[in-house]
C-alpha cells in the first residue's frame, strides 16, 4: 500500500514512522515550495500545488502531515475535492476505545488515549501522550498536543491548539480557532479565535485570520 505523504518536516517524520508501522509505504512528499531538503526517510517528489495533479494521476492514498492546523485542513479539503483518500495513521502505541469514532485524515501519536463514545473529526491531531477522555469531540483540524488532558464531555471546534500540557475540566466546550496556551487549566468555556493561558486559562487576545 502505497500513500503519498504532504510535508516533509519533523511532524511529518513522525508521521511517516506511524505509517511504515502500520504496513504504508510513502511514496514521496511533497511539500510548501519543492525543497528537496526533508526529514522524512522518501524522496520530496514537488511542491504541493501538484497536489491535484498527482492525485487525478493515481496517488489517491494521502495523509497531511503538516502541524499547522489551518494548512492541513486546506490541503486535506484539496484532497477529497478531487478524489482522493485521506488516510488515518494511529499508533500502534496508542490506546483508543473500540466505541471511539475516528475520522479521515487523524493522526493518534504514541501513548495517547482516546476513550469511550469519543468522536475525532477530520484531520485531527492528537499528539504524544495527550489523554482524551469518554464522550469528548474534537472537531476537524483541531490539534490536542502532547501531553495534554482533555476530560469528559469536552467539546473542542475545529482548528482550535489545546497547548502542550494543558488540561481542559469535564463538559467544557472551546470554539472554533481558539489557541490555548501551554500549561493552561481551562476550568470554563471558551468562545471561538481567542488566546487563552493561565490558570485557569482566561482570553488574552484574538486569534487573527
Amino acid at each position: 500500500m502505497k500513500v503519498l505523504l504532504i510535508g516533509s518536516g519533523g511532524h511529518a517524520r513522525v508521521c511517516a514512522e506511524i505509517l511504515t508501522s502500520l504496513g504504508w509505504d510513502i511514496a514521496g512528499c511533497l511539500n510548501h515550495d519543492g525543497d528537496q531538503r526533508t526529514e522524512v526517510d522518501a524522496p520530496v517528489l514537488g511542491p504541493d500545488s501538484e497536489l491535484e495533479a498527482r492525485v487525478s494521476g493515481g496517488s489517491l492514498d494521502v495523509f497531511v502531515a503538516i502541524g499547522d492546523n489551518r494548512a492541513r485542513a486546506a490541503l486535506g479539503q484539496r484532497v477529497l475535492a478531487v478524489g482522493g483518500r485521506l488516510v488515518s495513521a494511529v499508533s500502534p502505541y496508542a490506546v483508543v476505545s473500540p466505541s471511539a469514532r475516528i475520522g479521515r485524515g487523524v493522526v493518534v501519536m504514541a501513548g495517547a488515549v482516546v476513550n469511550a463514545g469519543t468522536t475525532l473529526g477530520d484531520l485531527v491531531i492528537v499528539n504524544t501522550n495527550a489523554t482524551v477522555d469518554h464522550d469528548c469531540s474534537i472537531a476537524e483540524g483541531a490539534h490536542v498536543a502532547p501531553g495534554a488532558i482533555l476530560a469528559g464531555g469536552v467539546n473542542v471546534g475545529s482548528l482550535t491548539l489545546v497547548g502542550v500540557g494543558a488540561a481542559v475540566a469535564p463538559q467544557v466546550t472551546i470554539g472554533s480557532s481558539t489557541i490555548v496556551g501551554a500549561g493552561a487549566a481551562v476550568v470554563g468555556n471558551l468562545p471561538d479565535s481567542v488566546t487563552a493561558v493561565g490558570v485557569p486559562a482566561r482570553p488574552v487576545g484574538r486569534v487573527q485570520g
